[in-house]
This record gives C-alpha cells, structure tokens and sequence, in this order.
C-alpha cells in the first residue's frame, strides 16, 4: 500500500512549518525533517515499534517502547496515550515494516487519528545528529 506523505508550507517569516491533515483515511508517512520539527516542538509522542532489547541500546530521545510483536503486553502504556495527541512511530527504517504494522493497529484497531510513520526510523535519525539516549 502507498501511504501518503507529509507536506510542509511555509510561514511569512520563511519558516517551514508541518501541519497534520483535519481528516485522515491512514497513517501517513513522515519524512525527517517532519518528525524533527514536531520534536522540536514537543508536539508529538514519538513510539519504537522495535524489541525492547533494541530501544534500551538507542531510541529518540523522549521516545517510548511499544514493540509491534508485543504490543498486546502494553495496553496499560497505549491506554494512557490521548487520543488527539500525533504519533509518531518508528523502527528500524529500511525494510523494516514494524512501524508500519504498528501504526495500523493505532490507527484502526485502537482509533487513534493522527498517527504518522518516520520513515527513515531511528538510523536516519542517528545520521542526522538528533537527540537519542
């Protein structure tokens, strides 16, 4: 399936600014500097759909776990999540599909409306120089 992808405008001041869609039909792909800016702006719950022994080597900073393969095990963590909040959920990048299922299971299994998936996942990430831990 082909996800849509992010789109950025631009404000008077020339800066770029991310919106997230009024109505979404599916998860949409996120691009870097997409996810950068709502980390910037504190505006988004960022998720690692990877194995837990993964996250606790290296995730983005802030992140929380939700491992695709267990995420059954974590309903007490996505039970306290808010539903209007944005999600951003990523993996491994490349042809890792971890985040891809898991952004299905938030999007239509549990509701959730603004759920995107960072594409590059937590290697573009490193590349860029973001904030991990």
């Amino acid at each position: 399936r082909i996800l849509q992808k992010t789109e950025a405008n631009v404000s008077n001041f020339g800066e770029v600014i991310f919106t997230v869609p009024d109505l979404m039909t599916e998860p949409i792909m996120a691009s870097l500097e997409f996810a950068k800016y709502f980390f910037d702006k504190k505006k988004a719950v960022f998720i690692d759909a990877r194995e837990p022994e993964e996250f606790e080597l290296d995730h983005i900073a802030g992140a929380i776990n939700i491992p695709f393969d267990y995420y059954d095990e974590y309903m007490d963590v996505i039970d306290t999540l808010k539903y209007d909040d944005v999600f951003i959920i990523y993996c491994s990048g490349g042809e890792c599909s971890l985040s891809l299922d898991l952004a299905d299971v938030f999007f239509t299994d549990k509701a959730f409306e603004n759920v995107f998936v960072f594409e590059g996942g937590l290697p573009a990430w490193q590349d860029a120089g973001y904030p991990t831990e």
